[in-house]
């Protein structure tokens, strides 16, 4: 099966510094793969270069073909169109009700009526098991895993095929994490979308991903199944496996 996702050589430089030198890596459908690292080692700006927001200096992103990097912006705004997005922290409009949150690309994008936007919204919480009573309430009244279901809600509302999770479980406590967790592992598996989990915990990866990728110097310096992470013999992977385990 090809992959929906493939990143070839990828290249960013800020401030005259190489962040990412030669970022190479791909998921296909139905898989979830995890981008590991430490801290400042570019996860972040992996995924803010390949949601276009940041410019790279070199390599390609290839959305189920499209390589986003060299196409035209009309052309490559279509492309990014099909991915979805769990912010850390859920990252909900604090001035809109749930449902006004969830369905904010419905309406302001994709073009659906308030009350059809309104209609996918519901059947959203019903999909992340979230009450439909709370469609118009507030982001503040509810918890930080209920938030973190909503922002997935939102994130599936306009039925993406590449999805990313950016550190899902920051913040909650552990049953929280572990319910967050068996929710978007379902959703992979329902959907068959293609997800890319940037993360630092490892049980959450160990539970929800079949493949690890992890940064190193600007580079992955490993690659390979969640189940041959602790016998990777790359050191790096294994000194910031210790210091996480």
């Amino acid at each position: 099966m090809s992959a929906a996702l493939e990143i070839s050589d990828l290249r960013v430089v800020l401030g005259g510094r190489d962040i990412l030198r030669r970022v190479q890596f791909s998921a296909r459908p139905g898989e979830t793969i995890a981008l590991l690292g430490g801290s400042g080692t570019g996860k972040s700006v992996t995924l803010k270069a390949i949601l276009g927001l940041l410019p790279a200096t070199a390599g390609s992103v290839r959305i189920d073909g499209v390589d986003v990097l060299a196409e035209p912006a009309a052309r490559a705004s279509e492309a990014r169109a099909r991915i979805g997005m769990l912010f850390q922290g859920g990252a909900l409009f604090d001035s809109l009700s749930i449902w006004e949150n969830i369905g904010f690309r419905l309406l302001h994008a994709e073009g659906l009526s308030r009350a059809e936007s309104r209609d996918r919204a519901l059947e959203m919480l019903d999909a992340v098991g979230l009450d439909r009573a709370l469609a118009d309430r507030r982001p503040a009244d509810l918890s930080g895993g209920q938030q973190k279901r909503a922002g997935l809600a939102r994130a599936l509302a306009a039925e993406p095929e590449v999805l990313f999770f950016d550190e899902p479980t920051t913040g909650l406590d552990p049953l929280s994490a572990g319910r967050i967790d068996a929710l978007m592992a379902e959703t992979v598996d329902r959907t068959g979308a293609t997800a890319v989990m940037i993360t630092h915990d490892l049980a959450s990866v160990r539970r929800v991903c079949q493949r690890v990728a992890f940064l190193w110097e600007g580079e992955i310096g490993w690659e390979g199944p969640v189940d041959q992470l602790d016998d990777s013999g790359f050191e790096p992977l294994q000194a910031f496996l210790r210091g996480r385990d």
